[in-house]
């Protein structure tokens, strides 16, 4: 069983200490032990998704969305891998997807700040950015200081597109 305290080590982990290979590490660990801890196999795939935006490799975000739909088989329900779903969607030029996959997670978790950004990226990449303005205001309500949702934020109003998603997601 994964607790709510290893869920707060691993975002710890990936965003607090900018160690996200011992992230997956320890969720390997987990998983060895545990195969069908939905929960861990979900907080893997969005490891997995960090870890491809941060050496800008694209395969982690197949692996990531293999290893959302391993979750999801498992338990529908899952923000996490809900949420790790739509980001890997996002990521593979496939936005218009991964709207109904985060709309659920914002369903399921309307207190998770990470399913409205995603949710508010896949919006606006899919051509919708009143929606994606409202979403992107819901994240920050949630955590205002939030600096990632901020720039997000800042990116979306200036018209800034990553440039991995300019390519696979236009309208």
């Amino acid at each position: 069983m994964v607790t709510k305290n290893l869920v707060d080590e691993v975002f710890d982990l990936i965003y607090g200490k900018n160690r996200t290979e011992e992230a997956i590490l320890k969720l390997n660990g987990i998983i060895k032990s545990s195969p069908e801890n939905s929960r861990a196999i979900a907080l893997k795939a969005y490891a997995l998704n960090k870890l491809a935006n941060l050496h800008k490799e694209w395969n982690y975000s197949q692996l990531a969305l293999e290893f959302a739909e391993r979750a999801l088989s498992l338990n529908p329900n899952d923000d996490i891998a809900l949420t790790s779903k739509g980001w890997a969607l996002i990521d593979l030029g496939r936005a218009n997807e991964a709207v109904p996959t985060l709309n659920q997670a914002t369903s399921v978790n309307p207190n998770n700040e990470y399913a409205w950004y995603n949710l508010a990226w896949a919006q606006y990449l899919s051509g919708n950015p009143l929606a994606s303005t409202d979403s992107i205001r819901r994240a920050l309500s949630i955590n205002p200081n939030n600096l990632i949702l901020r720039r997000g934020k800042r990116m979306m109003e200036e018209g800034r597109v990553p440039e991995h998603l300019k390519k696979r997601n236009a309208p």
